[in-house]
């Protein structure tokens, strides 16, 4: 079996041993496989693609609806160019770079495909056959079926027609709302975090009501596996989508096929339930399925909510009979959904959390089988413990740090590998990344105790960055680093999130700023799939030689006392219309010029129709208002006006070119910026101006406890403001500044030395080794006064010369140990 999947564990050596160790040694395995390869890949692929029990053909006939329009060029260029390259390509060995290239140069001929199929309602069968590559689940049996994820290698072209038959699925299933808003996964602009947070606040309010609460968390058994076609089918006739796409999503599912290839041939077998894993579809077909039960009417204070195929249904009561009665009420409701669409529940994985003080938990069944009560439960990789204090998350967070920690020793020692600088970008990026998942759960407002284990588990990363010996302060080893305390670092992230993503306020303490007044990120489609600019209204190219016919100019300005947008009309050389407005400081460039756009399209719309250039000089803005899907509000209303009429072109033009309409332009956009009293057009805040305010404040909070800290004052002394910038010294210059080195004042502190002098008969502090010692007379600097240290030490580490100085010194040190230590005889 081990030719049929791919184990990232796998040792080829133990492979040889296994076969050698066998009576008749490797010819019999060599023999066995060529003879019997076929059946056993064929016996794999009917255990993981089983066919359904019963297969309940739906004879509904759907409600006549209008057929979705064709394929435009526009949206399969958009489809085919966000193809990624570095994909394995399916059965027929086409990939992405193919389909590109393809594409480039014969772009009709894929259009007239893919609209066939949509005329006909049609998806062709070759293109439905999935190559399989079976990967081994760590920790699973190797000789069980079971114990192997499958993933479908899927025909390029086929993988293309199906995003654009998903993306205009996802379109109408979102413009008739058929999708419930209790689902948290498999959407675009919904995330873990909206999830976690929705299910706290459930569980919050049912503990501020006094009641007992209970968390049911469902565990189904293979579920994009088990989905059934029939269910499938029937979802999308009630779904009010159009005929064709709703046909052609039912022919899709007709006729699937799996291949699993051998030394002898592929094995070949039906696939007729479920989605493949590697298929664009399957997560928009599965909340088609999933919506019928986030919409069911559930027992008094119960709801459910889900994210994918993870679903938690949340019941508070306050009695033990009272909620043990909603809770098994709702698993009998659920339990008929299951079983209408031949979903079965893992018992043994499903388990509920009490949050009560009931010495006795309630009795819940599931079909005959008691569920569990767990202590704490992993739901979206946050552990949710029933006293709600996070010790169990923290316990797991430190474990996972652990292994982060040990893997970086593997490439970072205290003297050798990986510089310091790459060992900083690596803790930034990865071991504070994993930190701070779903922080905004647990780090909104950090307790004492939560502060101090964050900064037990950032402690060994400073140490394995800088170096630096393992008594130094770790207050010291932050600001030497640029990193700040963790606690706060993730504080920082976990209020961001609030604000951008969740939309809820901060305590005001903290900030006055009320999510409405913050930009949101705009999600989905603005339009319908198939709008797309023509390529003749949006120009990339310098449109300076543009002199003729009508011509708006716009730009945007920022100065320090403000920020300014304008347009102004030239006819052939003649100005005839001049505008301008006032934006808040707050604002950025960016939100300046593409307001100065939208007003300029809004002006080129209210002219009569003939042909005009509108000529902008700042490129983002082009490319936003040309995308259907911007992230930006004010882009989005840009290409409906672009869209609906065509007549109106934008181009970019270059800053500060001599041309005159752009000249003017700017002159008015900087007048406006800098005329305190000039009318002012209210804009939402932006991102950037927020997690600016963010920073500062959590740089305040680090400053005030660097200030009143009782540790690493000689760092203090040194570099007395933080920074998010790291002082980059070397593992010398470390040492040497926090005195925590090689140094037998440092050494008979800790009781590693007998005596704090040194070979020379003087007190073995760094200065002394620096400025007086007569054995390291080849790196000495002239020797301060007793008063004059603390300057003596700043102006040392602020100069590059005799840090390299020092660098060398304890380099010498190191290197002659017995200098360091006096010989006891």
């Amino acid at each position: 079996m081990h030719q049929l999947y791919y184990d990232p564990h796998f040792k080829f050596k133990s492979l040889i041993n296994t076969i050698r160790s066998e009576p008749e040694g490797r010819n019999k395995n060599d023999e066995l496989w060529k003879t019997r390869g076929r059946e056993i890949a064929q016996d794999i692929l009917e255990k993981i693609f089983p066919h359904p029990a019963n297969s309940n053909s739906s004879t509904y006939i759907p409600p006549c609806t209008a057929n979705d329009c064709p394929f435009t060029k526009g949206e399969v260029a958009t489809v085919i160019h966000h193809l990624s390259k570095g994909k394995a390509p399916g059965p027929d060995g086409i990939d992405n770079i193919i389909i590109q290239q393809i594409f480039k140069k014969f772009p009709f001929l894929l259009m007239e495909l893919f609209n066939t199929c949509l005329k006909l309602a049609k998806f062709p069968d070759p293109l439905k056959v999935g190559n399989i590559i079976l990967f081994h689940k760590h920790g699973k049996s190797k000789t069980e079926a079971s114990s192997y994820r499958s993933i479908s290698l899927l025909p390029t072209i086929g993988q293309v027609l199906e995003k654009l038959l998903t993306q205009r699925l996802n379109f109408h299933l979102e413009k008739n709302n058929r999708l419930s808003n209790l689902q948290y996964g498999l959407r675009e602009g919904r995330s873990t975090k909206m999830a976690i947070t929705k299910l706290l606040d459930t569980i919050h309010k049912g503990k501020a009501s006094g009641d007992h609460v209970l968390v049911l968390f469902i565990d189904i058994k293979g579920a994009f596996d088990n989905i059934q076609h029939s269910a499938i089918s029937s979802y999308l006739d009630n779904s009010k989508c159009p005929t064709n796409i709703v046909n052609i999503f039912k022919n899709l599912l007709q006729n699937r096929k799996v291949i699993l290839n051998t030394c002898e041939g592929p094995a070949i077998r039906d696939q007729k339930q479920g989605c493949p894993q590697g298929s664009c579809s399957g997560p928009a077909l599965w909340n088609l399925v999933v919506n019928e039960i986030l919409q069911e009417n559930w027992p008094i204070n119960t709801s459910i909510q889900a994210f994918a195929d993870d679903f938690v249904l949340v019941s508070h009561a306050p009695t033990r009979v009272q909620l043990e009665s909603q809770i098994n009420d709702s698993i009998a409701k659920f339990s008929t959904w299951t079983s209408k669409n031949q979903l079965q529940i893992s018992a043994e994985k499903t388990n509920y959390l009490l949050i009560s003080k009931l010495v006795r938990g309630p009795t819940i069944r599931w079909q005959g089988e008691r569920i569990k009560r767990a202590h704490a439960i992993k739901y979206l990789g946050i552990y949710i413990d029933e006293k709600m204090n996070w010790n169990t998350h923290l316990k797991a967070q430190s474990t996972r740090a652990t292994h982060l920690y040990h893997n970086l020793l593997k490439i970072a020692g205290k003297s050798w590998g990986v510089p310091l600088i790459h060992r900083r970008t690596l803790y930034k990026t990865v071991t504070e990344r994993v930190l701070a998942h779903g922080a905004v759960a647990w780090c909104l407002e950090p307790t004492v105790r939560i502060a101090r284990k964050l900064s037990t588990i950032q402690r060994p990363f400073l140490l394995a960055i800088s170096g630096a010996y393992r008594t130094t302060s770790t207050a010291a080893l932050q600001v030497i680093l640029g990193i700040p305390p963790l606690h706060l670092q993730l504080q920082r992230e976990a209020r961001g999130t609030a604000l951008f993503r969740l939309r809820l306020p901060l305590s005001t303490n903290v900030s006055d700023t009320d999510p409405s007044e913050i930009e949101e990120k705009a999600s989905g489609w603005s339009t319908h799939p198939s709008e797309h600019l023509s390529t003749t209204q949006i120009s990339l190219d310098d449109g300076g030689n543009i002199n003729t016919g009508l011509r708006i100019y716009t730009d945007g300005s920022k100065t320090e006392r403000g920020v300014g947008a304008a347009f102004c009309v030239l006819t052939d050389v003649n100005i005839t219309h001049r505008w301008s407005t006032r934006l808040s400081l707050r604002n950025t460039v960016f939100q300046a010029e593409i307001l100065a756009l939208l007003k300029a399209v809004e002006h080129a719309v209210s002219l009569p129709t003939q042909q005009l250039t509108i000529l902008v000089d700042n490129q983002a803005s082009i490319n936003s208002a040309a995308n259907p899907k911007s992230h930006n509000s004010i882009a989005r209303k840009i290409f409906k006006l672009l869209h609906s009429h065509p007549h109106i072109r934008v181009s970019w033009i270059k800053a500060h070119a001599g041309y005159i309409g752009n000249e003017e332009a700017d002159r008015l956009a900087k007048e406006a910026a800098e005329t305190e009293n000039f009318p002012e057009t209210p804009l939402e805040l932006p991102k950037s101006f927020i997690k600016t305010f963010l920073r500062q404040k959590m740089l305040a909070t680090w400053q005030m406890a660097w200030d009143d800290g009782d540790t690493g004052r000689l760092i203090h002394n040194i570099i007395p403001k933080v920074s998010l910038h790291p002082i980059n010294w070397a593992r010398n210059e470390v040492l040497f500044f926090t005195g925590h080195g090689p140094f037998p004042s440092f050494l008979h502190r800790f009781n590693l030395a007998e005596t704090s002098f040194y070979s020379c008969g003087e007190i073995g502090t760094p200065i002394h080794y620096a400025t007086v010692c007569l054995l390291t007379t080849s790196y000495h600097m002239a020797p301060p006064s007793q008063q004059h240290q603390p300057i003596w030490f700043r102006r040392v580490a602020n100069n590059s010369t005799s840090r390299r100085k020092i660098h060398n010194l304890l380099h010498f040190l190191q290197r002659e140990t017995s200098l360091i230590r006096p010989d006891p005889n």
